[in-house]
């Protein structure tokens, strides 16, 4: 069988950035997969914003940083298959290309799309530009049903996850004396950590799992990130701040994907969190074995979905 070329459109790898791991982490395992072969191609600038000065010198600004970084300084995992491909358009028809949710149109000119929805389309930018006849795969339960412009949501999610278990655990653990949060997409929610705690925002993996194996309890702002679940790692109280109007049902279907994490901080959630986490390092293990499953039957899907 002739093996299938795939372009996964990403920016560099960024240890902190759980889209960015995702994408890399998806070309990895797709140059697992029989029938498969993967490249990362290095982000380009999608649109130019000139509404105002300020907007088109910030365009202008995320040009260059964007070019220094395809042409110069394009980081990849060192132990993850991921060739590079720096390439301005896909001219083979029988190619699929990858685009996360946020990217803007079909920078590549691919005939093959699929639309990897990671967040709500038109979460963080308020816009979003698809194309006709594209496949979306949502990442988890946690994505909203998207229809749009004749193109197909599957029903089968794309969920690529990697833990650094090495890193994340129960390990080293002397004492819990401190609080610690997490803002990232979640800027827009009332402040409720108190004045002493310590922000992990920008850390590094090492620096946060030293922090969390200190901490009494952790705080995301950001409904949606992996550190939730790295704090019960580390054996340390996981609470999410809810988002207005969502409820425990919405922000995460699959009781399996909130295992270990207070969803707001009532002593029902407290109590939740604390007779479930004990499931939360074989889930993991077993999310680990389903992402590779996972990109075997979604891009079996693909090929049948563009005829390739």
């Amino acid at each position: 069988m002739k093996k299938v070329r795939v372009y996964v459109y990403t920016p560099s790898y960024d240890e902190n950035s759980g889209g960015r791991i995702a994408l890399h982490r998806l070309c990895h395992l797709l140059n697992q997969t029989e029938g498969f072969e993967a490249f990362l191609v290095p982000r380009k600038l999608e649109k130019v914003r000139f509404k105002s000065i300020k907007e088109l010198i910030g365009s202008f600004w995320q040009y260059i940083c964007l070019e220094i970084e395809r042409c110069y300084k394009f980081k990849t995992h060192p132990t993850w298959n991921t060739p590079v491909k720096k390439l301005r358009y896909v001219d083979d028809k029988n190619a699929i290309v990858v685009y996360p949710e946020i990217t803007f149109g079909n920078p590549l000119f691919a005939k093959n799309v699929i639309r990897w929805f990671l967040h709500q389309p038109g979460h963080l930018k308020g816009e979003f530009n698809y194309g006709v006849g594209e496949l979306y795969f949502k990442f988890n339960s946690a994505i909203k049903d998207f229809i749009y412009c004749k193109s197909k949501t599957s029903n089968n999610n794309l969920k690529v996850i990697y833990y650094p278990l090495d890193i994340y655990n129960d390990s080293d653990i002397t004492v819990k004396d401190i609080q610690s949060h997490l803002v990232r997409k979640g800027k827009d929610k009332p402040k409720v950590h108190n004045d002493s705690s310590i922000p992990i925002d920008g850390l590094s993996h090492s620096q946060i799992a030293k922090i969390m194996k200190r901490s009494e309890i952790f705080i995301s702002y950001d409904d949606y990130t992996a550190y939730s679940i790295f704090a019960v790692l580390c054996d340390c109280k996981s609470v999410v701040v809810p988002g207005k109007d969502v409820l425990l049902s919405q922000w995460y279907p699959n009781e399996s994907d909130r295992y270990g994490i207070a969803y707001g901080f009532t002593e029902e959630q407290y109590i939740w969190a604390s007779k479930t986490k004990h499931k939360v390092l074989e889930h993991i293990k077993l999310e680990h074995q389903k992402s590779q499953d996972s990109v075997i039957v979604c891009f079996n899907e693909a090929r049948c979905y563009f005829n390739i």
